[in-house]
């Protein structure tokens, strides 16, 4: 799948429509996600998605402990939107990314985050 037809089903999922609000949304997500991740499941991911929403998968730093909430608030915040809305919109873009993946890839992926990140994988769009 490339960049254009990534953001676009992210779009439709999260019933997103301008464009400006579907990169805002990649963006935050992939950022905040990057935060946590430890580095080979952030390299792993990075290499399955287009290039120009892996660019988002970068981190200078050892990976942050922080809760499935916290992680909600930071895409809230740099989404510049309410987190109810960034929660929706980051369910899309991770039910996205989920399909760039194959099953054990994705299974890594959950695993090597905190149980109750699990919520991140509740796509609820």
């Amino acid at each position: 799948m490339n960049y254009l037809e990534f953001i676009e089903l992210i779009g439709r999922r999260g019933r997103i429509e301008k464009p400006e609000d579907i990169s805002r949304a990649v963006q935050a997500t992939l950022e905040t996600l990057a935060e946590c991740l430890p580095g080979a499941q952030l390299n792993r991911l990075a290499e399955k998605l287009p290039r120009e929403a892996a660019m988002y998968l970068k981190r200078s730093s050892k990976p942050e402990e922080f809760s499935v909430h916290e992680f909600f608030e930071r895409v809230s915040e740099r989404s510049h939107v309410e987190k109810p809305v960034a929660t929706q919109r980051a369910w899309a873009v991770l039910s996205v990314v989920e399909q760039q993946l194959s099953l054990q890839e994705f299974n890594d992926l959950r695993s090597a985050l905190p149980k109750q990140y699990e919520r991140l994988f509740e796509f609820a769009v």
